[in-house]
């Protein structure tokens, strides 16, 4: 049974890759993960509000449907990228569970969008195209639902 809730929440999400293996160092990987993000919030299953694909885990600022609970939206987005991964390959993608942190206001959801913005730079990883703020994806990306 879906979580019907009233109001709608916020969430910063990180999830590991199995055995913190680097599976999105190879950048189709991240661009197939990329694409399965976008194809569940056009489908209007959540907004996406910012991400960074790190070559061991990725980070996720979303705000689940109406009708979507958060663990809901990370089956379809862990599930939907293993079952297209697993065309190209065999073996375990992702770590089980997540890291959930709820956002509190626009001032909580401005630093976790930072936080995800920066994360490639604090890895030492320049000019990395995974993230939300590249050019291919900025004009994508919804906008905070605190303004």
């Amino acid at each position: 049974m879906a979580t019907i809730r009233q109001h709608a929440s916020t969430y910063a999400l990180t999830v590991l890759t199995h055995r913190r293996y680097s599976h999105f160092q190879r950048t189709q990987n991240a661009e197939l993960f990329i694409a399965t993000l976008f194809r569940y919030r056009d489908a209007g299953k959540f907004q996406l509000h910012g991400f960074a694909i790190m070559p061991d885990h990725v980070h996720i600022l979303i705000t689940p449907a109406m009708d979507q609970s958060t663990s809901r939206c990370l089956q379809l987005i862990k599930g939907g990228y293993s079952f297209a991964f697993r065309n190209q390959s065999p073996g375990e993608v992702w770590h089980s569970g997540y890291h959930e942190h709820r956002v509190r206001d626009a001032d909580d959801f401005q630093a976790q969008r930072q936080y995800i913005a920066n994360n490639p730079m604090r890895k030492h990883l320049e000019n990395y195209p995974h993230v939300h703020t590249a050019p291919p994806y900025s004009s994508r990306i919804d906008p905070s639902p605190f303004e």
